[in-house]
């Protein structure tokens, strides 16, 4: 099975500099947070149709990802004002979990700069409990 990939593209702002003068380690993970959240938005928005667009999350109501581990590899330093794509990919949905992929790319060399490997459990929402990731939502990503 094949995964369907979301990338956005993203400019180094000031804030995200840190004292040695390149991105700092923390704004990756933000980053790859964010790439999980717009893929989630984007692959659900029909499954949520009837949910308010405009949550951070849509179904959050319904059901929320929480994180177990994140895994990341630093493989360049990128600085401000540079251009990333940030490309992001479900590798296996079983049970509660979920292996995410997350790639940061410098766009005017190709550079890989980040690497990163996130695993999430779904929860039932308002409960909070772990709940099995229904088919109808694995098949949103392959």
């Amino acid at each position: 099975m094949t995964s369907k990939s979301f990338e956005y593209t993203l400019t180094v702002p000031s804030s995200a500099i840190d004292v040695l003068g390149h991105v700092n380690n923390v704004v990756y993970l933000d980053w790859v947070q964010t790439a999980a959240s717009k893929h989630w938005n984007h692959a659900t928005a029909a499954y949520f149709k009837d949910e308010d667009p405009t949550e951070e999350r849509i179904g959050i109501k319904k059901m929320a990802w929480v994180v177990l581990d994140h895994h990341i590899s630093y493989k360049a330093e990128a600085l401000e004002g540079d251009e990333l794509v940030v490309t992001t990919f479900v590798e296996k949905m079983a049970g509660v979990r979920s292996e995410r992929h997350t790639i940061i790319t410098r766009k005017k060399d190709q550079k890989v700069v980040v690497t990163a490997v996130t695993n999430w459990c779904l929860l039932k929402m308002p409960e909070a409990k772990p709940m099995r990731i229904p088919e109808e939502i694995v098949a949103l990503f392959y």
